[in-house]
């Protein structure tokens, strides 16, 4: 694991030098979250975000269980890039809030909402100039856990 940390801390300052100092992130994603009452709920979604060595943004993600329980979470998120103020890719670490609203297809169970929070860490892994891939997993309330890969373009 350190190996690969090495190598991405040093070609990190060559990347650097070719973005402006403002990231600008739009992504779209696909996730499998601790969701559902009984397994896992899969969906996708958008991220978009702003900033340098940190981001603010929002997060949204659309959701749907094994039960046909749908779930729609918009977070407002804010980032923090491990490798420091000027980093726009690599390790990051990321706090998420917002509000989650279920729709339950079960006349028993009703819809309702819920606020939504938790931690996300993942790797930006650039791609060229302009584009980027990101695994990350989080952890939180309402959910359990998540495992989240998103592809996008940023500048």
């Amino acid at each position: 694991m350190i190996f690969p940390l090495a190598i991405f801390a040093q070609e990190f300052p060559e990347l650097q030098a070719q973005r402006s100092r403002q990231d600008f992130f739009a992504a779209s994603f696909g996730e499998a979250v601790g969701y559902g009452y009984s397994g896992a709920a899969f969906g996708g979604g958008l991220i978009i975000g702003a900033g340098t060595g940190g981001a603010l943004g929002l997060r949204i993600l659309y959701a749907v269980d094994n039960e046909n329980i749908s779930f729609l979470e918009v977070n407002i998120l804010a980032r923090l890039y491990i490798f420091g103020k000027d980093a726009f890719s690599g390790p990051f670490a990321q706090l998420n809030i917002g509000p989650v609203i279920y729709e339950d297809k079960n006349p028993n169970r009703p819809g309702y909402g819920n606020i939504s929070a938790g931690l996300t860490a993942g790797w930006r892994f650039l791609i060229g100039k302009n584009f980027f891939a990101e695994p990350s997993l989080r952890i939180g309330y309402p959910y359990l856990s998540g495992a989240t890969v998103a592809l996008g373009f940023s500048r």
